[in-house]
């Protein structure tokens, strides 16, 4: 058996983990925006919406070691925010920083979550959780912190389902049952691909509320 000069060797390992690095950084690359256009209906409530969610290249603050500073861009301009007044929200702002996560065991991201979009923290989180198998189901919990109102110091109980895999694009479900609110049940159809990410989500809550937001 030959043996590889040191040189070599450290160059091999180079490569692996460059290789490593970036096939685990496909969707959320540096500079990259993912834009949703959003239908939003709640009681007698309709309105269309849109947000970009733009990857900054650096890590998100709560955990730079494991994720990528994601910052969501919300859009007022055909946006009459009256309408949401009696909502509970927690602030309303033009953008938000917040984190995405992508690696050979999981993928997700976190909703939009500030203005009339509270209600997506009770929702399952668009997460992947690998691999990727026809049939195959996971379960995560979420601990909601302080700083939510009635919602603070909660949890939210996620079951997921992966269905079907028709070329490249994957269909999941999901269900979140949030001890804030006992018996609710809140659900999320999602589609996902390797290298676009999130494609579409369809949320639909114990109230009523849906919310659908498609890249485009």
């Amino acid at each position: 058996m030959k043996l590889l000069p040191v040189k070599t060797c450290l160059i091999l390992v180079f490569s692996i983990l460059t290789w490593m690095s970036s096939a685990q950084n496909m969707i959320f690359r540096a500079g990259r925006t993912f834009s949703y256009a959003i239908e939003y209906s709640s009681g007698d409530i309709f309105v269309k919406d849109t947000i970009g969610m733009e990857i900054t290249g650096k890590g998100w603050k709560a955990a730079p070691e494991t994720s990528r500073e994601m910052i969501i861009h919300y859009s007022f301009a055909h946006l009459d925010t009256g309408i949401f007044r009696r909502m509970p929200d927690i602030g309303w702002v033009n953008t938000d920083t917040t984190g995405a996560v992508e690696n050979d065991k999981t993928c997700w991201i976190h909703p939009p979550r500030h203005n009339q979009y509270r209600i997506l923290e009770l929702a399952p989180f668009p997460l992947i959780d690998f691999p990727l198998e026809e049939g195959r189901q996971y379960k995560k919990i979420l601990f909601i912190s302080d700083g939510w109102g009635d919602l603070s110091n909660t949890k939210v109980y996620w079951n997921y389902t992966i269905h079907t895999c028709v070329e490249g694009v994957w269909q999941i479900s999901a269900t979140a049952e949030p001890t804030a609110t006992p018996g609710a049940v809140n659900v999320i159809d999602f589609t996902f691909s390797g290298t676009q990410g999130f494609l579409t989500l369809d949320y639909e809550f114990f109230d009523g509320t849906r919310i659908i937001m498609k890249q485009f």
